[in-house]
């Protein structure tokens, strides 16, 4: 079976990008998989040997100072787009394209691909859609051969809505034998310096709960929009001297192992990978109980903190007390850890395997297109 996987770009160090990876292995054991983007850019994640590349060469980077010329630009290139598409499914006639995102199933669809032969793997908590994105997944999810969904609220969700969907967690990439120790005075963030990760108001929490004074450092692992903002924030408060902001990196795993506790202060979260990874190197999460993954992975207590959502008070005390309290901190990453063992790679793709199996018999190239 010939498979196309499609979405905008394969060269950012985020959960979505290394979610897709691991799902491009799994197919590549039985299928001839065809990766598909609109830029050039070389995948930060590593995929195996045999899938090929391929891009569209549409340019779809967005002004994010004007609304209306971001909508416009999207337009532009969403119309370009489908003229690539089309193209792209006579040169590779595939049987099932995958894609992870409202918008490129949308397009997929306009360049001619029939829905029943779409995969669609969702990545975002429903709550985060705007309006727009909310009205393609009402008209279009229904009618798509498959769609996954990695939390059980926004499977459950969809259900309600009369959406067939599939639950299906995301696959940690590694679960290792070298763990922290949790000694180190090292606090960890690792997330896209976008709005809706909400690092300011990391920066508010760290700053409130003083835990610098007892030697204590963050160190926040990200690219984004709005870093200069956050960089600033970090001057005003005089935090320069407990709070760095780093390059995303290869070696992510180091970080996690060199680290006593990991933050999370997103506004949703599609799963949540990071909590997850961060729980499989034995370090302790706080977080907030946000639409819609951190509750399927954090067990308030038992594997970590989940704080009601804005409960600014209560996160800096649980932030405290964890800094203060070692014998804590050994305690939930040691039940973290075994909590995340359901999300290792192994587990995860038979259940992804055979659910694609499933969904997608052999198909005739009378099915594949609109006619």
């Amino acid at each position: 079976m010939k498979v196309m996987v499609y979405f905008n770009s394969m060269s950012a160090a985020g959960g979505i990008e290394r979610v897709i990876a691991s799902h491009i292995a799994f197919i590549s054991e039985t299928c001839q998989v065809t990766l598909v983007t609109k830029d050039e850019r070389p995948s930060f994640f590593p995929l195996p040997k045999g899938v090929q590349r391929d891009s569209l060469l549409v340019d779809f980077t967005m002004n994010m100072k004007s609304r209306w010329r971001r909508v416009a630009k999207i337009a532009l290139s969403s119309l370009r787009t489908i003229v690539a598409l089309r193209k792209q499914f006579k040169k590779l006639d595939p049987d099932v394209v995958y894609v992870a995102s409202p918008l490129n199933l949308l397009e997929v669809i306009l360049a001619g691909m029939n829905s029943r032969r779409i995969f669609v793997t969702e990545h975002s908590s429903f709550s985060a859609y705007n309006w727009m994105y909310k009205k393609i997944i009402s008209q279009l999810y229904p009618t798509v051969g498959l769609l996954t969904v990695p939390t059980k609220l926004d499977s459950q969700g969809y259900s309600r809505r009369g959406i067939r969907n599939a639950y299906v967690p995301n696959p940690i990439s590694f679960y290792p034998n070298e763990l922290s120790d949790l000694s180190s005075s090292w606090v960890l963030c690792v997330g896209r310096l976008t709005d809706d990760k909400r690092h300011d108001l990391l920066l508010d929490i760290w700053h409130l709960s003083d835990i610098q004074r007892l030697g204590w450092k963050l160190r926040i692992i990200g690219k984004g929009e709005c870093e200069p903002d956050l960089r600033r924030k970090i001057d005003a408060l005089d935090l320069n001297e407990s709070v760095f902001i780093e390059e995303p990196t290869s070696r992510i795993q180091e970080k996690y192992i060199a680290s006593s506790i990991f933050l999370l202060t997103s506004r949703a979260e599609g799963f949540g990978l990071v909590l997850a990874e961060a729980m499989a190197c034995g370090v302790p999460c706080i977080c907030f109980d946000c639409p819609s993954g951190p509750r399927d992975i954090v067990d308030d207590g038992l594997t970590g903190r989940l704080l009601k959502e804005g409960d600014i008070n209560g996160y800096v005390e649980a932030l405290r007390e964890l800094a203060t309290n070692s014998i804590l901190r050994l305690d939930l990453g040691q039940r973290a850890r075994l909590s995340v063992k359901k999300f290792q790679t192994e587990t995860v793709s038979e259940e992804f395997k055979r659910i694609f199996s499933k969904a997608f018999a052999p198909c005739t190239e009378v099915d594949r297109y609109n006619k």
